[in-house]
């Protein structure tokens, strides 16, 4: 009896993951569940999209070359894209707000708009501006280079989650206890 109990109580944190079978799917499920956890926007100097390395995630099938992504200066400029040790570059302009980005070969030309959906210190998601029926490709996937180059792409999905999933179990211990608090309180009145 004791047993179930404490399996009952501990359900909440032993979550499993659906399998998806897409990148886009899985973000697409995670994504409610930790967008509260993300920067606002990416106007501080020091945010983690100029002073990290970023590798591009992808669920493309047999895609093993390395994406690595550095957005050099601050707000404009160039994004130093080195794959498998070949640099090319692209170009970025953070918009005012700091929460869309454009990405191309130049602002101007052969680029798109995108929206912040997740930033935090190793983790950079961006969605696709418009219409999701009418792109292939929604979002863009990024972790801090010391995460991207060890995991694959739902793997890394997987510790997002676990990585918040986790730092709420203070919060929902102490809401428990004081919940048992309550009710002692209540059945001793």
């Amino acid at each position: 009896m004791e047993e179930r109990l404490l399996d009952k109580i501990a359900e909440p944190f032993n979550l499993q993951l659906p399998e998806y079978a897409t990148l886009e799917e899985m973000i697409d499920g995670v994504l409610p569940a930790v967008a509260q956890f993300s920067e606002p926007n990416v106007l501080p100097e020091d945010s983690p999209l100029y002073t990290l390395n970023w590798v591009k995630m992808t669920d493309r099938p047999g895609a093993t070359e390395v994406e690595l992504y550095n957005f050099q200066d601050y707000g404009r400029g160039e994004i130093r894209v080195v794959t498998d040790g070949v640099v090319s570059a692209q170009a970025y302009e953070v918009e005012e707000s700091g929460q869309r980005i454009i990405i191309g070969q130049s602002v101007m030309r052969d680029s798109f708009l995108y929206e912040l959906a997740f930033l935090d210190e190793d983790f950079l998601i961006l969605r696709r501006h418009g219409n999701a029926a009418n792109m292939t490709h929604r979002y863009l996937f990024f972790c801090r280079e010391a995460i991207g180059t060890r995991l694959t792409w739902n793997e890394a999905l997987e510790r997002l989650v676990d990585k918040y999933r986790n730092s709420q179990f203070p919060l929902i211990a102490v809401a428990l206890v004081v919940a048992a608090l309550i009710a002692v309180m209540l059945y001793f009145r």
